[in-house]
């Protein structure tokens, strides 16, 4: 994995989405979380993902920042990078 993939599927896709925001941190190829949110329990992080009925032990997921599928888009969404035509950061 990595943020070449991340960025590829964000262009292709053609629109906002956790993908190509500065606050998004791949975790793999599908998920990642949202450094811009504040942190919250283990429940609460994965309440993006639409996962029900998990029973998470603190002990292996911690607290911390949201997590969203990368397709996934909030009003939060910043895309600061310039982008030549082919699609790459410059």
């Amino acid at each position: 994995m990595s943020q070449a993939l991340i960025d590829r599927y964000y262009r292709t896709l053609g629109k906002p989405c956790c993908a190509g925001c500065d606050h998004w941190r791949w975790y793999n190829a599908a998920t990642g979380e949202c450094v811009r949110s504040a942190p919250v329990s283990a429940n609460e992080r994965l309440s993006f993902l639409g996962m029900e009925g998990l029973t998470v032990s603190s002990r292996h997921f911690p607290a911390g920042h949201i997590l969203t599928n990368r397709d996934y888009v909030c009003g939060e969404f910043v895309d600061s990078y310039d982008w030549n035509e082919e699609g790459e950061k410059v």
